[in-house]
């Protein structure tokens, strides 16, 4: 049986551009959705003629090479108009992009595969980029690379963007040094951690819910010597915002939570901001205000805290926030957690894109998790393995002229 030609079951022209087979696909499956036509049996055949599958020109296997010219194409194609220049979400034509029913929706973010709706991976990705996504502004980008295999080219390039699962922690880690811990978010020392990523969820508990989170990740670097324990925070946020209520638009804000003293049991605070009858130790960070130390009775009860002794400092470029926030070790008050090596404390997060209109309780945060400090490294861990080898040696030397001496 001969294949139908597929322009000729939309009705659309041969040069039909992208647009106009996307409006006659969506009209043509409404018309004969099944549901929509239960007494019509011919209904669902026609319903099943849908466009092809779109075939891909030969793999190409990911390669340095591979990577840079899938660089090139993702940069001539203006895939960074939408996705950023990092593939973060954070392109200019971000704010103006909409679906086929002119609602306001966001690009992908390209570093977190996990989250690709069409699957992740290489197939998935590649046959996305040749067919596009009907109803969005994603089009197919078969006939606008410059050779067939671009596409793959392209492919790993989008691949090469970030892991392809986040390895999600259960345990903060916090690692002991002997040296001055650095300010700059962008230092070397903070790249030579291994980072511990958590997942944020909305929250939904109480008015106003957030049911469409912003931030789903946050990754945090941790350290202490003798004097301040320090955290290092990476999350993305499409765009970098201060307060301006009258345009929606608040600050973009990220919270620790840690109880204000250790618990011998196993009761920790309400996970969310704390409650009247137990508070909350904040260290907050908000864009414009830098960091601060807050006692929290409830996500609306916020007080700062007076004297508070924390520092921070925050870099943003591509779509991501990069800070640092430090304070002793030691706390002077009873409103303030002391950090004690080798001891398990309660932690919680909690982050606010102001640009989505987050603020108050329509913020992505997470339940109570666990750090630990880790021990200082002692130096016996050198001198006992040397020792014990030669005092082994020597009694087996004396085990042999003890033989010797018998026979």
């Amino acid at each position: 049986m001969s294949q139908r030609d597929y322009y000729e079951i939309l009705s659309v022209e041969r040069d039909a551009d992208d647009a106009a087979l996307k409006s006659a696909y969506r009209k043509l499956a409404l018309m004969y959705h099944p549901d929509r036509n239960p007494n019509n049996p011919d209904a669902a055949d026609k319903f099943k003629e849908a466009p092809k599958k779109p075939e891909l020109p030969k793999e190409v296997a990911s390669s340095a090479e591979s990577i840079k010219r899938g660089k090139e194409m993702f940069e001539a194609i203006e895939c960074n108009k939408c996705h950023g220049t990092e593939g973060r979400a954070d392109g200019p034509s971000r704010p103006e992009l909409k679906d086929e029913w002119g609602h306001p929706i966001a690009p992908a973010n390209l570093t977190k595969r996990w989250n690709f709706r069409g699957g992740a991976s290489r197939t998935d990705i590649a046959m996305r980029l040749g067919a596009g996504v009907l109803g969005t502004p994603m089009p197919s980008f078969i006939d606008s690379v410059e050779k067939p295999e671009d596409i793959w080219h392209l492919t790993n390039y989008i691949l090469s963007l970030g892991p392809d699962s986040p390895h999600y922690a259960t345990l903060v880690t916090v690692t002991a040094v002997s040296d001055t811990i650095p300010d700059d978010p962008n230092a070397d020392f903070w790249k030579k951690l291994t980072p511990n990523n958590i997942p944020l969820m909305g929250q939904v508990i109480q008015d106003p819910r957030n049911f469409n989170p912003s931030v789903d990740l946050v990754s945090i670097r941790a350290v202490y010597n003798d004097k301040e324990v320090a955290f290092h925070l990476t999350w993305d946020d499409p765009t970098q915002s201060t307060d301006d209520p009258p345009k929606k638009l608040f600050a973009d804000a990220i919270s620790l939570q840690f109880p204000p003293q250790p618990s011998s049991g196993t009761e920790r605070p309400y996970f969310l901001m704390g409650d009247s009858s137990d508070a909350v130790y904040l260290l907050r960070w908000e864009n414009g205000k830098g960091v601060t130390e807050v006692t929290a009775n409830g996500p609306t009860k916020l007080a700062p805290i007076q004297s508070a002794e924390a520092t921070g400092k925050a870099v943003y470029a591509n779509g991501q926030y990069r800070l640092v926030m430090k304070r002793p070790l030691v706390s002077k008050s009873e409103t303030r957690p002391t950090f004690t090596p080798a001891a398990f404390m309660p932690v919680a997060f909690q982050a606010w894109d102001g640009g989505a209109g987050e603020t108050g309780t329509r913020m992505s945060l997470t339940s109570w998790y666990y750090l630990r400090l880790e021990e200082p490294q002692s130096s016996r861990r050198f001198v006992i393995p040397p020792v014990v080898a030669i005092l082994t040696l020597a009694v087996m030397l004396l085990v042999v002229r003890v033989a010797n001496r018998r026979a």
